[in-house]
């Protein structure tokens, strides 16, 4: 919750309420409810054990688990998360290479994508780590965007932003203020009140906190280790800090603002280096395919402009090809797209792109003969399921979509598009309780847990329900009630 090199930044979490809004609103609750002595102004019991050791602390993981749960559902709720299923897959496959290498926790870790030209990343409590789309396009290889990956990574398994929030209470009084507003709120809505206090505690961290330069470099050396165990070239690390330095070196205004918080100095990025080089040579020089698509698949969906809007020089015929099919279909101009990309491809980025161009054509039998291919070798894809889910929906089949829905086992992270596709799939197959079972599980994974427990409610109620969709129902019913309890009690 605090900066490194790689722009660590905490998350806002207040839901469009600004912070000049909520000061102003706490300074007049401050004079209607003057503080008592017996008033508790302490920070929420999630925050943190006194600066030292990593492994000393009065946070258990399994409250840091329900931290990180809570802070990756509310940027799911209010931040521009890119929930495109190609992509959320893949950001999710890279960090768990790479997170399966580091040590020191047991917690899981979350990655998501956010639609924002800076270039920044940060980690937050509970190992949620966010990449900004920007961050993507700066880099050249995904070799550079793992260096990224695992010095957030390095960030949370070495307890750093843990250990950090604790340094927030030396500067008690706006923080205090704010959890005073979040306490009188709560008295007529616990949600909403909750909201401010974390919004507050997130902006106090903001503000105060910056990571040790000793953070920083123990941070770039586990970062290393991570990058050479998973099988990327650690030299990648000082290459992009080196790119960073000089991209932004002398910029002003944000950038200028960038550089102030996330100091690049000469000799983090020496050290970075000369860690790098003891690692040995790496011979594997060839850029990864699917991180090429999915950079160009970035900068379409995220509309990049100025120099990101251009492609790199040095790109292959056929990802340039990609990279230009996929704009002309984001304009809507699917003739165009298919005739440049055909009809047929093996590559799983490629045929995602012409189905959803005949999708849109309402050329269904031509997605199915596509997609069923790829289905069964890539067994449980969402990103393929998807469309062919609503190609089978267009030929009125909606049994066999649900047949080939219902077989994806549900994740945390499952993009929240797969819910929308499944309920209307259960919905125009008759499946009532699946389809109020789809809305809940959407909602769980904002944080809207009232409407959770009223969505799952409604699905036991009704009479087209299977034994198995109850049951899967129930239990959701109780992590909604349970998580809605936690929030209370924050």
């Amino acid at each position: 919750m605090a900066r490194t090199g790689f722009c660590i930044k905490p998350i806002p979490i207040m839901n469009k309420i600004t912070f000049p809004f909520l000061s102003s609103l706490f300074l007049t609750l401050l004079i209607i409810f003057p503080v008592q002595a017996e008033l508790d102004l302490s920070l929420p019991d999630y925050n943190l054990p006194d600066i030292g050791d990593a492994s000393i602390g009065s946070i258990s993981y399994a409250k840091e688990r329900t931290i990180g749960l809570s802070v990756l559902r509310k940027i799911r709720a209010s931040a521009p998360v890119i929930e495109d299923p190609e992509i959320s897959a893949w950001i999710r496959s890279l960090g768990n290479r790479l997170s399966a290498h580091a040590s020191g926790s047991n917690n899981p870790f979350y990655f998501l994508v956010i639609k924002d030209s800076r270039v920044n990343a940060f980690a937050t409590l509970g190992g949620v780590i966010v990449i900004n789309t920007g961050l993507i396009l700066q880099t050249e290889s995904e070799d550079e965007l793992a260096a990224v990956l695992a010095h957030e990574i390095a960030h949370v398994s070495q307890r750093h932003i843990a250990r950090m929030v604790e340094s927030s209470k030396r500067n008690m009084l706006g923080t205090g203020v704010a959890i005073l507003a979040g306490i009188l709120a709560s008295s007529k809505n616990p949600e909403a009140g909750q909201a401010i206090i974390t919004g507050a505690v997130a902006m106090q961290a903001h503000n105060d906190l910056v990571f040790s330069r000793a953070a920083e470099s123990e941070a770039d050396r586990v970062g290393l280790r991570v990058l050479a165990s998973a099988g990327f070239n650690p030299t990648a690390m000082p290459v992009f800090l080196k790119k960073l330095e000089a991209e932004f070196s002398g910029a002003k205004g944000a950038a200028n603002e960038y550089l102030r918080s996330h100091p690049l100095t000469i000799r983090r990025v020496s050290d970075a280096r000369s860690s790098a080089a003891k690692y040995g040579r790496f011979n594997n020089k060839n850029k990864r395919q699917t991180y090429l698509y999915m950079r160009e698949k970035i900068r379409v969906l995220s509309r990049a402009t100025g120099k990101y809007a251009h492609l790199p020089q040095k790109m292959s015929a056929k990802v340039r090809r990609y990279a230009k099919a996929s704009a002309l279909l984001n304009h809507g101009k699917l003739s165009t797209a298919l005739k440049i990309m055909g009809m047929k491809s093996a590559n799983k980025s490629e045929a995602l792109l012409i189905a959803n161009a005949l999708l849109q054509q309402k050329k269904y039998q031509a997605v199915v003969q596509l997609l069923k291919p790829l289905v069964r070798l890539y067994s449980g894809e969402n990103a393929l399921i998807i469309p062919l889910a609503n190609a089978y929906l267009g030929l009125g089949k909606a049994p066999e979509a649900w047949r080939l829905i219902n077989r994806v086992v549900l994740s945390e992270q499952s993009s929240l598009t797969f819910f929308e596709v499944r309920q209307r799939v259960a919905r125009q197959a008759g499946l009532i309780g699946a389809a109020y079972r789809s809305v809940a599980e959407h909602n769980i994974r904002i944080g809207a847990y009232q409407h959770t427990i009223t969505q799952a409610l409604q699905a036991m109620k009704s009479a087209h329900i299977s034994a198995a969709e109850l049951q899967a129902t129930q239990h959701l019913l109780r992590r909604a009630n349970i998580a809605k309890k936690n929030l209370a009690e924050e």
